[in-house]
């Protein structure tokens, strides 16, 4: 099986659980590791789609996904609920600077390098060719930042 790294990539409103941006655990299996004593929230845990999502990641037919935990309010306004990033642990990076790209590029317009260094980042992900996708998902993050 292949070890599946979860942590918060967005936190909206506040988490009753008090989980941050530097929790991080692990799934093994079925096993749930916690090696960095990050908080856990039950809520959010069980939201983590066994059969589908962790299925697909674990079976290679995808190496990163997003699931959110519901919301602690039933009122909109006070919205209090997080964001997960579910990725292979052995590409880790990648999918970290995949999320952040897509959290950085929300609601604006996408610059010429930046699309140009994603598409090609897209391109080795195909070939497999995982640590060289690293390098240009870091470029494209850079030149979108700019």
């Amino acid at each position: 099986m292949i070890p599946i790294n979860v942590r918060p990539v967005q936190i909206i409103g506040s988490c009753p659980a008090g989980l941050t941006y530097q929790d991080e655990f692990q799934l093994v299996g079925l096993r749930l590791e916690n090696r960095a004593d990050s908080r856990l929230c039950f809520l959010a845990i069980s939201q983590i789609p066994i059969g589908q999502g962790i299925w697909q990641l674990q079976s290679n037919k995808r190496f990163f996904s997003h699931v959110s935990c519901p919301s602690c309010t039933v009122r909109f306004d006070q919205e209090r609920r997080v964001i997960f990033l579910l990725g292979h642990a052995d590409k880790w990076a990648l999918c970290q600077h995949i999320a952040e790209y897509m959290a950085q590029n929300q609601g604006q317009a996408e610059p010429d390098a930046a699309r140009q260094a994603r598409e090609e980042a897209i391109h080795l992900q195909k070939r497999g060719a995982y640590a060289e996708a690293t390098h240009h998902m870091e470029i494209a993050l850079r030149a979108l930042i700019l």
